[in-house]
């Protein structure tokens, strides 16, 4: 019964009707999630330590229930829930090699698609891991849930760990603009320079690109032990290093030999260069955050120090 001694059940019901089983009253065990930041190789990430024997990340990686709850997005709504539902039933047929895998994530879905979506809904995400131990998700929009979001994470998961994977600000956001043009590819194309810094200030994108609030609301809410802050620089400068230090923390042990695809890269961003009045605004615009980053860290990588002029 895979992954069901990890959570501390109080009341497990089974549902035969439905084929997969609601978890009452349960915290949840050897839990991790990463938190983002955006466009900072977090589906990388979670593509990677899927291959882990003793790592289960849920089949959908962006869970976003805590953003949903605290009404920040609508990525689980049942038109969106659908959508995830409809690839996954076409991936058997595109994908025959991989069947068995998607077959065994059948009750999974199953239940990802039921109602309501509460606290119940989460926690039982986690029960079923396939023989595995520990379990996780990686949804970048919790970085802005703030104080009361992660304390409702640590709630569920007591003893859960929090990873935040931060990149130079300025190469980030730009990405996050580029992956923004292509989402919505009527109204951005053409941006001139203006309306591109326009953009870059706006409200949605400055609060996912506040590091130090991240930070701050996770200090005050989480043991110091369960946060670990990764360069995204230093990750992909030494994936087998970085994957080593990440298995490390959520308590896995780590062996080369379970990751062989470390150079394949997902989810990327349409090219694009940076316009030069865009990069200077953005330089002035996070110098004193990344100061702030290297005061706490400690260090700053190469490329920030470069960018800044640290």
């Amino acid at each position: 019964m895979g992954g069901i001694g990890q959570c501390a059940l109080d009341e497990v019901l089974d549902d035969r009707d439905m084929g997969f089983r609601m978890v009452r009253q349960a915290t949840i065990d050897d839990y991790f999630v990463c938190i983002g930041a955006q466009k900072a190789g977090t589906t990388w990430l979670a593509r990677v330590l899927a291959h882990h024997p003793e790592i289960f990340l849920t089949p959908v990686k962006e869970i976003h229930y805590f953003d949903h709850i605290f009404g920040i997005t609508e990525h689980l709504s049942g038109r969106k829930r659908r959508s995830r539902h409809r690839k996954y039933f076409q991936k058997h047929f595109t994908k025959l090699h991989r069947w068995p895998e998607f077959q065994a994530q059948r009750f999974w879905y199953r239940h990802y698609m039921s109602n309501p979506i509460d606290d119940t809904w989460y926690r039982a995400l986690f029960v079923e891991r396939q023989g595995k131990r520990y379990a996780g998700e990686a949804t970048p929009e919790y970085a802005i849930i703030g104080r009361d979001g992660f304390s409702h994470i640590r709630k569920l998961a007591p003893r859960g760990r929090i990873l935040f994977i931060v990149r130079n600000p300025v190469a980030r956001s730009w990405s996050q603009v580029l992956h923004h043009i292509r989402a919505h590819p009527d109204d951005a194309h053409a941006l001139n320079e203006q309306e591109l810094i326009k953009l870059l200030d706006s409200r949605r994108f400055e609060a996912i690109g506040d590091y130090v609030a991240t930070l701050d609301n996770l200090a005050a809410t989480f043991p110091a032990e369960q946060i670990m802050v990764e360069f995204y620089e230093d990750i992909h400068r030494d994936r087998l290093g970085g994957l080593e230090r990440i298995c490390s923390f959520i308590g896995a042990e780590f062996d080369a030999r379970w990751f062989p695809d470390t150079e394949r890269l997902y989810n990327r961003s349409q090219s694009g260069a940076m316009p030069d009045g865009v990069r200077r605004h953005l330089r002035l615009k996070y110098k004193h955050l990344a100061e702030d980053i290297g005061s706490r860290l400690g260090r700053l990588p190469q490329g920030w120090g470069q960018e800044f002029g640290l």
